[in-house]
């Protein structure tokens, strides 16, 4: 089962990687895979039919109870059956009905990964995990309605069908971790088993009802899925006719053993689903265009489904699977059919149809026998399951099943005849009369997946025996109803017959004075216009509250956020009493220098005007926090924040050059003093929150085991940077994806439009490049350049570099470390960048910065999975050892690898910085495209001399 699922990822990766070499084609791939894993799962029906389970687990989050433990019974089966046996098909017949010089390489990369995760969905038993396919297939479903993205109706159709289903499956959400409040496990067969029974447990329910009537498109949601069909007919087929929209089917039918005793549970599920099946089958009968008729009927029969199990007893749940099992087939063959259709004449629309039935007989044969399956015309399997529902609707015995049956039973009736007319209206107006359209291509091969579902749903018709037996292992689960009867097309003259006939006849009346009109279909339902109405107001009240509350005011805005802070947690923190008089100030004199030496770096900084000397003084108290660290014992921390401040103050200074040079020229007011008391305040919060965070601890602290673990299974010394690259290398490796998305920012905010034209570019024919200067690329304006300053870069630059060498490979036992060495080597990019302009950076790094942050990114990571490859644990960590000659014993730790990624990444990102903040803005500069700085404030104030 993971195999399959694994394998349906990963040629969603490699086909759309194929698909500009195989074109079409490239959809066999998931096909094979889909039918071969379909005839996997078919060999394994007696088993599930015996009742057993099978089941496959991998512990994924033990800490939090998730695992990835998937299971196999007879409810899981079936719709694994749907997904890759129906799915198959679909993926073969989308290798002849799209376009290889149009089709989209990620088309079949999203179809596929569709697939994987609609089977992780219908297959995990751990309720997180399912929500995970969940919203992979919300996901999937939203790219692939949007394919066409320059069309507004499709993007729009998109939004709105992944708004509705992200709002139920995070509401389901809710209730899954409700149930797990309650229950304390995500096991969704351990839950089923021993159900809660309480007011959170009905709430939890709830949700999961919210969830369910989202994803199948049931009243009040159902507005999504007609929009959804503006996706390829195939999609369309795969994902809003057989799969996706059942997954909320699928949910209910694994709850309802144990929910279908909540008072409101049957009343709920039938209501809302009878409500749905009229809406959606009095809309398909009005449309015009087939593929929005079907979509329509989609609704109506999602509207069935959960009327049927909705009943919760044996017989319904029994009839509803196998309803379930007919629409997937019958509907699906139905999309596919129109997909050939619109492809033989390049229309959809019933006006411009007919008498396609000569020049196509084998779709209008495969079309007739899925028309009459949805119509439940008998020997059909849509006969066989809908005479099940009709029965099971009436086989009530207590008062309530009584009253809801005969709801249920004359609603299902009346559907059955409207389902009839829309049949009726889809086969004669499209195949049959005068032809009125030419067919303009040969649509043989579209022919072959729509032939075999309709021949699979007329052939299942027969299979009432098999089908019972396969279900009979989740039916029995429901605790009400009597044990569902055999599954069989003649049980004698029943009520469910009198009812079919009837709407049979009705139906055919009601197509015959009014099914053929070629009428206009109705606009917007009254909840398609609730939803368009609530996004408008929802627009209006974002607008509305952006623009009253971000004024703009930066000064505000911390304000208003340090107030709450010091008025919430503080006053909390003071009345509390956390913080106990037992405190040691210091424990030696240079931390008390140290201390003074940041306060009053401090307390200037808030009385500059000038911006290089405001930041000046932030790097003091940034370099007085790095020599407090020295203090402490912690050199590694000590160079980190030395180094970090350096690269700090370099960025500044080189974004200073375009702004003003002082803050402002305006006299200072008196709301200084209101917010230096806040500043006071906060910084007296801090203090007590990191002592009471001190005081607080009642466990060992985690980190007494870093000094063992770091030597045992670590090999190193330094237990920062072993720490770093091995006991947290997952937090490490997502920290310098952060730097990597900073440094791919920077570069977007400084060239918004488009890279500038020569950026970075030595210019081999400029004097500089001739005259013999220290540096080769240096400035060509003689005024700009500083023997002094070049030649002590010629002599410091592989000085360190040499030293960020030096602490990339001794990180492992001494401070350094790849982060350390790449601030080093960043820094000394920055130098010859200062002393030579943008040409002399690019002789220094001749090198993409994109490309080094990307190979380093490649590096880490392979640095972290790779010793899976060799039965390992991702991270961990190998010490190999030699002995050489004179040298004597050697070790190399193999996290060196993933220092090495980090140190690149750190590289490529100061380079990055460099070239955006530095030198690409020295190239705006010469273009007359950067702003100039305004220097009003260089003018004296009036009466007063401006503090510089």
């Amino acid at each position: 089962m993971l195999l399959t699922v694994t394998t349906l990822a990963v040629l969603g990766v490699v086909s759309s990687a194929l698909s500009g070499r195989l074109g079409r084609f490239v959809f066999l791939l998931p096909a094979a895979a889909s039918l071969a894993a379909a005839v996997w799962f078919g060999l394994q029906a007696p088993l599930v039919a015996a009742g057993q389970v099978l089941q496959e687990r991998i512990e994924w989050m033990p800490s939090l109870g998730i695992a990835i433990d998937l299971r196999l019974g007879a409810l899981q089966w079936l719709l694994s059956m749907v997904v890759l046996g129906v799915g198959g098909l679909i993926f073969v017949y989308c290798a002849w009905y799209f376009d290889s010089k149009t089709l989209a390489a990620r088309t079949v990369g999203l179809l596929t990964g569709f697939a994987a995760s609609m089977l992780l969905l219908v297959l995990s038993d751990d309720l997180i995990v399912l929500t995970v396919g969940w919203e992979l297939t919300t996901l999937f479903s939203y790219l692939l309605v949007g394919l066409n993205h320059r069309s507004a109706s499709n993007r729009r159709a998109a939004q709105t069908a992944l708004v509705v289903t992200t709002i139920g499956g995070l509401t389901m959400l809710v209730g899954i971790l409700l149930l797990e409040a309650k229950t304390g496990t995500y096991s969704l067969s351990a839950i089923v088993a021993d159900p809660p029974r309480s007011a959170a447990a009905a709430w939890a329910a709830g949700c999961l009802v919210v969830g369910a009537l989202s994803k199948s498109a049931i009243v009040p949601f159902q507005y999504w899925l007609p929009g959804a069909m503006a996706a390829p007919t195939p999609v369309s087929a795969f994902l809003h006719a057989a799969a996706m929209v059942k997954a909320g089917i699928f949910l209910m039918a694994a709850f309802t053993p144990a929910f279908v005793d909540l008072p409101w549970w049957r009343w709920t599920l039938v209501g809302l689903g009878i409500v749905t099946m009229l809406l959606g089958a009095v809309r398909a009968m009005r449309q015009l265009d087939i593929k929005v008729l079907l979509a329509h009927g989609t609704v109506s029969q999602l509207g069935l489904l959960m009327t049927v199990i909705g009943i919760g007893t044996q017989g319904a749940m029994q009839a509803g699977l196998t309803l379930l099992v007919a629409h997937a087939i019958f509907k699906a063959g139905l999309f596919m059919v129109v997909g050939a259709v619109d492809r033989a004449t390049g229309t959809r629309d019933l006006r411009e149809l007919g008498g396609l039935a000569r020049r196509m007989p084998i779709v209008t044969g495969a079309a007739i026998l899925a028309a009459a399956s949805m119509a439940g015309l008998p020997p059909a399997l849509g006969f066989l399951a809908k005479e099940a529902a009709l029965d099971a609707a009436i086989a009530g015995t207590s008062e309530e099943l009584v009253a809801l049956g005969w709801l249920a039973f004359v609603a299902i009736a009346l559907g059955a005849a409207i389902t009839v007319t829309y049949s009726l209206r889809l086969i004669m107006g499209t195949f049959f009369g005068p032809q009125t359209v030419e067919v303009k291509r040969r649509t043989g091969a579209l022919a072959v997946a729509p032939v075999i579902l309709a021949a699979a749903g007329l052939l299942l018709g027969f299979a009432g025996d098999l089908i019972t037996e396969l279900l009979r292992p989740h039916v029995s689960t429901v605790p009400a109803g009597e044990p569902a009867p055999l599954l069989a097309l003649w049980h004698g003259f029943t009520p469910a017959l009198a009812a079919s006939m009837a709407a049979w006849a009705l139906g055919t009346v009601i197509h015959l004075r009014v099914g053929s009109a070629r009428r206009a279909p109705h606009g917007q339902d009254i909840f398609e216009r609730g939803y368009h109405a609530g996004m408008r107001g929802l627009d209006r009240l974002a607008v509305e509250v952006t623009g009253r509350i971000q004024t703009g005011s930066l000064p505000l805005h911390l304000t208003t956020i340090l107030l709450v802070v010091v008025a919430l947690p503080g006053g909390a923190l003071v009345t509390a009493g956390l913080v106990s008089g037992d405190l040691r100030l210091f424990d030696s004199v240079g931390q008390v220098g140290a201390a003074a030496l940041i306060s009053i770096a401090a307390v200037l900084v808030t009385t500059a005007r000038g911006r290089l000397k405001a930041f000046m003084l932030v790097s003091v108290v940034g370099y007085g926090v790095g020599l407090l660290f020295l203090l402490h014992g912690a050199p590694d921390l000590a160079l980190t924040q030395v180094l970090t401040e350096t690269v700090f103050l370099i960025v500044l200074v080189l974004v200073l050059r375009r702004l003003p040079k002082y803050f402002t020229d305006r006299p200072l007011r008196a709301a200084r003093y209101p917010r230096a008391l806040l500043a006071i305040l906060v910084g007296a919060f801090a203090t007590l929150a990191s002592l009471a965070a001190l005081q607080a601890r009642t466990a060992e602290p985690i980190s007494e085991g870093f000094y063992r673990w770091a030597y045992e299974f670590g090999h190193g010394e330094n237990i920062v940077n072993v720490t770093l690259v091995d006991i947290r290398a997952w937090d490490t490796l997502g920290e310098v994806s952060v730097l990597l998305a900073a440094a791919t920012g920077v570069a977007s905010l400084i060239f918004v439009r488009r890279p500038v034209a020569g950026l970075g570019v030595l210019r081999q024919d400029d004097p500089a490049t001739r005259r013999g200067n220290w540096l080769r690329g240096a400035f060509t304006d003689e005024h700009m350049a500083s023997p002094v300053l070049e030649m002590m870069t010629r002599l410091l630059f592989p000085i360190m570099m040499l030293v960020s060498i030096y602490l990339l490979a001794v990180g492992h036992n001494e401070p350094g470390g790849g982060f350390a060495g790449g601030l080093v080597a960043g820094i000394a990019l920055a130098v010859r960048y200062l002393a030579g302009g943008r040409d002399e950076l690019t002789e220094a790094a001749p090198l993409d910065a994109g490309k080094l942050l990307g190979a380093g990114m490649a590096v880490a990571v392979l640095g972290v999975v790779w010793p899976i490859l060799i039965g390992g644990r991702i991270g961990e960590s190998y010490a190999i050892e030699w002995v050489l000659p004179l040298l004597g014993e050697q070790k190399l730790v193999t996290t060196l690898f993933f220092d090495v990624g980090v140190w690149l990444i750190v590289i490529g990102a100061m380079l990055d910085f460099i070239r955006s903040l530095g030198a690409g803005i020295d190239l705006h500069a010469e273009q007359n495209a950067a702003p100039r700085p305004a220097w009003r404030s260089d003018r004296s104030l009036p009466g007063k001399e401006v503090r510089r």
